[in-house]
C-alpha cells in the first residue's frame, strides 16, 4: 500500500495532461502512485497520450496504473472519472489533478507525509494555489489564500513545520474552499461519504469539500502553495466550466449549497450553505434583470432575500416585483438598465 494514490483523470488534451502527469513524477517523495483515468479521448489524441503514458512508465515503472473509459459524447464527467480512480487506488491517501493543472512544488507530498504522520492520523490535509489566464496570475484571495492570516490573527499557532490545526468553524469563516488539486484525503472517509457527486458537472470539488469537512475529525491545514490552476479560457468550450451555461453553473452551484444545508451535521457549515445560497439566488436574478424576464426575477428575488436577507436587497426585490408588474417582457434599454446590472457586490 503506497502512501499516497494520485488520480488524473484527462480527456482529449494529452499536451496539458503530460505537464501535470510530469509535476507529479517531479514529486522529491516516492511512495505513491498514479491511477490516469482516460475518459474516452478521441482516436487522434490516443497516439500522443500512449506516447505520454511510454515515457512516464520509463520514470515510475509499474507505479503508472491507466484506465480508459469508452467513449461518451460528453465524456463520463470529472466526478465519475475520479470516482473510478479512486475504486482502483489503494494509497492510504488520496491526492488529486486536474489534467489542464500542475503542481508547482517538487515538495508537496514530502510536506503532507510529514504532516500526516507527525500526530495521530488526519483525515483531510489541505494547502493552496495559484490562478492564471492567460499566463497573467489572477489576484486573490481565491481559495484558501487568507486563511493563514486569519488563523494568525485569531491566536491559532502553526507547528514548528508550518503546519495548521483546523476546525470546521475555521474553515467556514474564510472566503474560498480547498481547490481539488490541493487536498489530500484519507482514501477510507472519501469512500465512507460516497465520493463526489456524479450528477453535478460544475463546483463538485466544492461540494466535496463541504462534505469532508463535515465527516472530518483532524484537519490540517499548510499555507504552501503548491499548484498552478489555468483558468478555462470563456472563449473555449472544450472543458466542464465553459461548456456550461452561467445560468446551469447557477442552478448546480445551488444544489451543493442546497445538499449542505439539509444534510451536514455541523450547523456552521448549513448556516454557511444557506448564506451562499443566498448570493446564489442573487447572481440568478442578475441576470433574469438583464434577459428581461421581470415575473421570473422577481420571484427568484423573493427566494434570495428569504436565504440572505439585507436592507439593500429589500429594495431590489421590490424593483423586481415593480417591474414584474409593469413593464412587458422586453430587452432592457441603456437607460434602464443601469439599476438591474449594478454590481450588488456579494460574494459569488
Amino acid at each position: 500500500m503506497p502512501k499516497f494514490s494520485v488520480v488524473l483523470a484527462t480527456r482529449d488534451r494529452p499536451g496539458l495532461f503530460s505537464e501535470a502527469l510530469n509535476s507529479v513524477i517531479a514529486q522529491t517523495f516516492s511512495d505513491f502512485d498514479v491511477i490516469v483515468v482516460n475518459d474516452g479521448s478521441s482516436p487522434e489524441h490516443e497516439p500522443e497520450y500512449e506516447r505520454v503514458y511510454s515515457t512516464a512508465k520509463e520514470k515510475i515503472g509499474d507505479r503508472l496504473k491507466v484506465h480508459r473509459l469508452v467513449r461518451r459524447p460528453k465524456g463520463h464527467g470529472q466526478s465519475y472519472s475520479i470516482n473510478f480512480g479512486v475504486d482502483q487506488a489503494s494509497g492510504e491517501y488520496m491526492c488529486f489533478l486536474d489534467d489542464d493543472d500542475m503542481w508547482t512544488d517538487s515538495g508537496h507530498l514530502a510536506r503532507a507525509a510529514t504532516a500526516l504522520d507527525a500526530d495521530q492520523p488526519a483525515d483531510l490535509y489541505m494547502a493552496n494555489q495559484r490562478a492564471y489566464l492567460h499566463n497573467e496570475e489572477v489576484p486573490g484571495p481565491i481559495w484558501l489564500d487568507a486563511l493563514e492570516g486569519e488563523l494568525l490573527g485569531h491566536g491559532v499557532k502553526p507547528s514548528a513545520s508550518g503546519v495548521f490545526k483546523l476546525g470546521a468553524h475555521d474553515l467556514m469563516q474564510t472566503s474560498g474552499f480547498c481547490h481539488l488539486n490541493c487536498f489530500v484525503v484519507r482514501r477510507e472517509l472519501f469512500q465512507i461519504i460516497g465520493g463526489m457527486d456524479e450528477g453535478i458537472r460544475w463546483e463538485c470539488d466544492r461540494d466535496l469539500f463541504l462534505r469532508l469537512i463535515d465527516k472530518s475529525n483532524i484537519m490540517l491545514f499548510h499555507p504552501a502553495f503548491v499548484s498552478r490552476h489555468n483558468v478555462p479560457d470563456p472563449a473555449k468550450t472544450q472543458n466542464m466550466t465553459t461548456s456550461v451555461s452561467m445560468l446551469d453553473k447557477r442552478l448546480l452551484q445551488i444544489r451543493v449549497l442546497d445538499k449542505a444545508a439539509l444534510f451536514s451535521a455541523h450547523p456552521l457549515i448549513r448556516a454557511h450553505a444557506l448564506t451562499h445560497k443566498g448570493y446564489a439566488l442573487k447572481k440568478i436574478v442578475e441576470e433574469l434583470m438583464q434577459k428581461g424576464q421581470w415575473q421570473l426575477a422577481a420571484y427568484y428575488a423573493r427566494e434570495a432575500l428569504g436565504a440572505a436577507p439585507t436592507m439593500k436587497w429589500a429594495i431590489y426585490t421590490l424593483y423586481c416585483i415593480f417591474c414584474s408588474t409593469f413593464r412587458q417582457r422586453r430587452p432592457i434599454s441603456s437607460g434602464e438598465s443601469k439599476l438591474s446590472t449594478t454590481k450588488l457586490k456579494n460574494k459569488p
